[in-house]
């Protein structure tokens, strides 16, 4: 058992959540699940009616599958619902925990978009990796605020959900490149204190 599923069941039961996932900002995994898991667009509720309505022997493995997972989607946002509080058992708690440790959320947010949303999330998702670092943090923070988070499309949830790993990428790759730089620096201070510590004669 892992560290962080030892956390979990040790926290289970109790009103904290243990999160799993990426926490960029202030958008956390447990709020796009929420998020993801209570979107049912038009096309999917259409396609789970059409499957509703045909005899279940006439189903096919694929076609189960898919009210399967449909069902189990709404099985997991009441769940989810509940994580962290009193009205959930200990067994619901490792269920929510393990579904986030399991799942693509990136996966849940691609079955849920429409071929028009995803090729308009492609195009900005594109436009926006290459805009200067300090414009996209300035927007990647404040589609992050929760009150503005809350208030995004769908479509650009997925494209802030992306764009925030860009920009993350971006702020690591300065820090890096920052550090190795004063490490360059560091080494040849020591360098040059060694040299003229066995060299006292030398003037500096």
């Amino acid at each position: 058992m892992s560290f962080n599923r030892m956390m979990a069941n040790m926290m289970a039961g109790s009103s904290a959540k243990v999160i799993h996932g990426e926490v960029i900002g202030n958008v956390d995994p447990y709020m796009e699940w929420i998020k993801w898991l209570s979107y049912v667009p038009e096309f999917q509720k259409v396609r789970i009616q059409e499957l509703n309505s045909k005899p279940v022997e006439e189903l096919t493995l694929e076609e189960l599958d898919e009210i399967r997972s449909y069902n189990s989607q709404i099985r997991m946002l009441e769940l989810f619902k509940r994580y962290g509080t009193s009205k959930i058992s200990q067994d619901e708690y490792m269920e929510v925990y393990d579904f986030m440790v399991n799942q693509s959320i990136d996966e849940l947010m691609l079955s849920k978009l429409s071929s028009k949303e995803l090729k308009y999330a492609k195009a900005q998702i594109q436009h926006l990796s290459q805009i200067p670092s300090e414009e996209l943090r300035e927007k990647v923070s404040e589609e992050q605020k929760e009150e503005n988070y809350a208030t995004l499309s769908m479509v650009d949830s997925y494209i802030l959900h992306i764009v925030s790993r860009v920009n993350f990428a971006r702020s690591m790759t300065k820090l890096n490149s920052e550090i190795e730089s004063q490490l360059r620096r560091n080494d040849a201070m020591a360098q040059k204190s060694l040299y003229y510590a066995a060299n006292p004669n030398i003037t500096k």
